[in-house]
């Protein structure tokens, strides 16, 4: 069963993004932001009552755009409305029901699909049925006043979201088991389904010198010395263009769900043209979204022996947040270096999957906080810290408890997950560490 789709739209400065992550906080499962990375995020996974779905957060909904780039953004969220299985369009509570745009509503209606009306910065319960009346108006029967920012009726929405999904027959997403997905990513024209080809050994995917020949994600399950994986060829995800071809917004929009849908991502980069800011983009995707990572370093036999052996001693430094991810220098036309590729697969599976146990993990923390102590952060108290433990795996997370969240360095959150990873065995896939106030008194298990 695939997994639903859920698009946020509305207008701009209604609440999308805060909506999107006030869901992603009343999941069971962490999502973090993960050092190195900087962007805003696109998709996210989340679960309510047993149903999984993935959110997708659009940009604002502008039906007059005044250049090229607007109308590239608006095509963006054309598509996404056009994908998803259930559509939350966010209105902003603050103004007058009657400002609601009726063009946009009409928009919505003619896709005729399920769509729920958020009215967001509803501030008060009281203000909650009378506001959902105001909007009557609309015709949609799915009406709730929400605060995404401090939650107010949200988890009266999620119950909504995943009612009208489990209408539809959505429901838990299962994987098969035992089963790793790979996602083949990176710019267009690197050598991506080449290199799927070389590894399933067959003409399965149309490869072409012309950038962009692969448009949708295409599955093809394998197995490699006894495991299953699913492998997922991408279509390039492009830099952001003025001009860019709807074809080619699809194509990326598509790419993005495979990074969400995969364990492990392959990120191709050609040598032979160089690695660019664009490579190192949609490295940070993969690492945002807490992916296993393989950088694959295709077209090696187009290099001298001088150039290729610089880029196999150097590639690390052109990604210095992913230290952690092995680097294979690869031919996707002679197959050199090709099955190293699915054994780091399985070697990083396996550590995404690892589990530490609670004695090892304190002596392991109790020798580093001997090493390294946190430091103060100006206009802070003073940082104490007191234990650490893992609380989930695939991808692995750690919980530390501490005086204060706010109080604990960048620095000192890096050097702890930096060692986790060298010395506990966690190679090639990003750690979670989570940071949570110890209540009672935290000074009888201080460390």
């Amino acid at each position: 069963m695939r997994e639903a789709l859920v698009a946020i739209v509305g207008e701009p400065n209604v609440g999308k993004s805060t909506l999107l992550n006030r869901i992603i906080s009343q999941r069971a499962a962490l999502t973090s932001n993960v050092a190195g990375t900087t962007r805003d995020r696109f998709y996210a996974p989340a679960s309510w009552n047993g149903i999984d779905f993935t959110l997708v957060d659009t940009a604002g909904i502008i039906l007059e755009q005044r250049d090229e780039l607007e109308k590239n953004v608006q095509k963006q969220v054309e598509i996404a409305i056009s994908e998803a299985d259930l559509i939350l369009f966010v209105a902003d509570g603050k103004n007058p029901p009657q400002s609601l745009n009726r063009s946009i509503l009409q928009k919505l209606r003619k896709q005729k699909k399920e769509t729920i009306l958020v009215v967001n910065k509803i501030d008060s319960p009281k203000k909650i049925n009378e506001t959902e009346g105001e909007y009557k108006f609309t015709g949609f029967k799915n009406i709730f006043a929400v605060s995404a920012v401090s939650g107010l009726n949200t988890g009266d929405l999620l119950d909504a979201i995943s009612g009208a999904l489990k209408k539809q027959g959505f429901g838990k997403t299962e994987k098969i088991p035992g089963q790793t997905s790979v996602a083949i990513i990176g710019k267009p024209n690197v050598g991506k389904s080449s290199l799927l080809n070389k590894i399933l050994g067959e003409e399965r995917v149309v490869v072409s010198d012309m950038p962009g020949t692969t448009r949708n994600v295409i599955d093809t399950d394998i197995e490699y010395k006894g495991k299953k994986f699913r492998l997922l060829d991408t279509a390039g995800i492009k830099k952001k263009e003025k001009k860019a071809p709807l074809p080619d917004i699809y194509a990326a929009f598509q790419s993005m769900r495979a990074i969400q849908r995969s364990d492990i991502c392959i990120l191709v980069i050609d040598t032979k043209a160089g690695i660019t800011q664009q490579d190192q983009h949609v490295a940070g995707m993969a690492v945002e979204a807490g992916k296993g990572l393989i950088v694959a370093a295709n077209k090696v036999d187009l290099l001298d022996p001088k150039t290729r052996r610089h880029i196999s001693e150097n590639l690390g430094g052109y990604f210095p947040f992913l230290w952690w991810a092995p680097a294979v220098p690869v031919s996707a036309k002679t197959g050199s270096g090709v099955s190293e590729i699915l054994e780091y697969a399985s070697q990083i599976e396996d550590n995404r999957k690892k589990s530490v146990d609670n004695q090892v993990l304190s002596e392991f923390f109790f020798a580093k906080l001997k090493q390294r102590q946190p430091q103060r952060i100006r206009d802070e108290r003073a940082p104490r810290v007191y234990s650490l433990s893992q609380i989930d795996v695939d991808p692995p997370v750690f919980k530390m408890m501490v005086n204060k969240p706010s109080a604990i360095s960048m620095q000192f959150r890096k050097f702890i997950q930096n060692a986790i990873i060298k010395e506990l065995g966690f190679w090639g896939t990003p750690i979670l560490l989570k940071l949570e106030t110890k209540k009672g008194n935290p000074k009888k298990n201080e460390i």
